[in-house]
């Protein structure tokens, strides 16, 4: 699924988001049922939870806020948007 969505819907706009990274981010967020945060994600993803590693995940997550992937309806709780088709 993730995939899909990657070469359908944002790699005609934005080729950033086929890196791993973001595929990886995004496949986490996708599975959560509730909002995240970035701590949590990198937790997930296996990382250290060290701050520096923190802050850059929660980088990548607000600029896929910015690109309107991901949502942020409270400080710090990531979603995935999910586009109705």
């Amino acid at each position: 699924m993730l995939q899909r969505l990657a070469a359908t819907e944002f790699t005609a706009d934005d080729p950033t988001i086929v890196s791993s990274a973001y595929q990886q981010i995004l496949a986490i967020l996708g599975t959560a049922t509730v909002g995240i945060r970035a701590k949590d994600v990198c937790l997930a993803l296996g990382i250290e939870p060290l701050p520096k590693h923190v802050e850059g995940t929660r980088a990548k997550l607000k600029r896929l806020v910015n690109r309107e992937i991901v949502t942020e309806r409270q400080p710090g709780i990531f979603t995935v948007i999910h586009k109705r088709t």
